[in-house]
């Protein structure tokens, strides 16, 4: 009994100490500094004369955010991610139409899955449809053969989707088991704003219509290190101190409009160690522009 008591404090601390762990992120993570900063420590940048977020416009930030990281592999380290692969490109009258086909590997074949789609400005919308995978993770229309388990191209019985084709617009989606007991998200952007100087990648994605607010995604900086951004829109200037993760990732929401202004550029750019890439995004619309407004 006396070598038993000393125990208990210890592994209750360590007990503890999981729940924290598993709970919140590294105290590093905190530490980033912006204009403004709501929703679970989403940094955001503000200019003097744009607009102030409200609290639905945060939350749907929020939610995409989640929905990324799990296909970025950072704060949402679920099992299952989609993956999307370049089925066809066929020619319509508005232009070129790309086609994917989409994966989940590693998800159990023995189960019925429905597909969500959430396309920017939209809710998320359920297609309705039954859908299966093979041994190769392929999105099916109905359960696979025997001969069809390990095919990668199932032309005519594979789930083929043709995201919108704006500039760095995503369309997300969602395969949900019919019991939810699995599920697996992934983000397509079929035309990325990005720019990649050296092993530092930066992105501007279209999170409102209008980019009346952007996610601006960066990937392959250095890691846990303060990482100094630039925002500019109409020659109103913003910066924000973001801290990167483990794996050199951060992201930062941008509000571009600016009060009087129907249309205009935002352009971002990040410093690193090595490494200062920068992109640009156009955004205005009379709808976006209504939703700017203070």
């Amino acid at each position: 009994m006396a070598d038993t008591i000393p125990m208990l404090p210890r592994r209750f601390l360590l007990i503890a100490c999981c729940i924290i762990v598993q709970f919140h992120p590294p105290a590093c993570a905190k530490e980033s500094k912006a204009k403004g900063k709501d929703m679970d420590d989403l940094p955001y940048a503000l200019f003097q004369d744009g607009s102030t977020p409200s609290k639905e416009m945060l939350a749907t930030l929020l939610h995409q955010l989640h929905w990324d990281n799990n296909s970025a592999g950072n704060l949402d380290r679920m099992g299952y991610r989609l993956r999307f692969e370049k089925a066809d490109e066929t020619q319509a009258p508005e232009g070129g139409v790309i086609r994917y086909r989409i994966f989940a590997e590693g998800t159990p074949e023995d189960k019925v899955y429905g597909l969500d789609i959430w396309e920017v400005g939209k809710l998320t919308n359920p297609t309705g449809q039954d859908v299966y995978v093979n041994a190769q993770g392929l999105i099916m229309t109905r359960q696979p053969r025997p001969d069809e388990e390990f095919a990668s191209r199932l032309p005519g019985v594979e789930v083929i989707v043709s995201p919108k084709e704006i500039s760095g617009e995503p369309t997300r989606y969602a395969l949900i088991s019919r019991d939810n007991g699995v599920t697996a998200y992934g983000t397509l952007v079929p035309h990325p704003v990005v720019s990649q100087v050296g092993g530092c990648r930066l992105e501007a994605r279209v999170a409102a219509p209008g980019s009346a607010a952007v996610l601006i995604v960066a990937d392959g900086f250095e890691p846990q290190t303060r990482l100094p951004m630039v925002l500019e829109s109409l020659g109103e200037i913003s910066n924000v101190d973001v801290v990167t993760d483990h794996d050199g990732h951060a992201v930062v929401a941008g509000f571009p409009f600016i009060q009087g202004k129907a249309q205009g550029t935002l352009k971002v750019s990040a410093e690193g160690n090595d490494c200062l890439p920068s992109v640009q995004l156009t955004w205005g619309s009379e709808t976006a522009a209504a939703v700017a407004k203070k």
